[in-house]
């Protein structure tokens, strides 16, 4: 499988966490592989990363300004963005990377399970040299958020 066999669902999935968890709604999406397009993605301030293995394996990321995190935040908490304690930007952007990633894989091969590991912060965007990677933006009613994909190596057999 490559990365951009995974388009498809970044949309679909992104919307639906998106409106469960933030009440948030997609606004705009575009997806691009960073090689075909030969585009740099936009960097943004603010991100975590985790990796994943299953039958498919590889990892994730995903970027967003800080004022885009702390409205998502908010949203999911119910509160107002004054009302933010520290660590609480940090503990909901974790918890939406791993519902992200999760509902892709889990929409690749729902049967079996995959391993996630807990979100790392990151700086900006890596660069994606020779790498399979899809990169996904997407404007919500909170702000942008950058995604992408690195899918690596062969399937895991099953």
């Amino acid at each position: 499988m490559k990365a951009s066999d995974l388009a498809g669902l970044m949309p679909v999935c992104c919307s639906d966490v998106l409106h469960s968890m933030c009440f948030t709604s997609l606004l705009n999406t575009s997806t691009l592989d960073a090689h075909q397009a030969g585009v740099p993605p936009p960097r943004e301030d603010y991100g975590f990363g985790l990796r994943f293995k299953g039958v498919v394996s590889g990892r994730f990321g995903m970027h967003l300004g800080m004022g885009t995190a702390r409205t998502l935040t908010a949203n999911f908490l119910a509160k107002e963005v004054q009302q933010l304690a520290a660590g609480d930007v940090d503990e909901i952007v974790c918890e939406l990377a791993n519902m992200l990633c999760g509902s892709v894989v889990s929409q690749v091969d729902g049967e079996h399970g995959y391993v996630l590991t807990p979100p790392e912060p990151i700086g900006t965007l890596p660069d994606f040299d020779e790498e399979d990677v899809l990169i996904s933006r997407f404007d919500t009613d909170s702000g942008t958020i950058t995604t992408w994909f690195v899918v690596e190596g062969e399937p895991c057999p099953r």
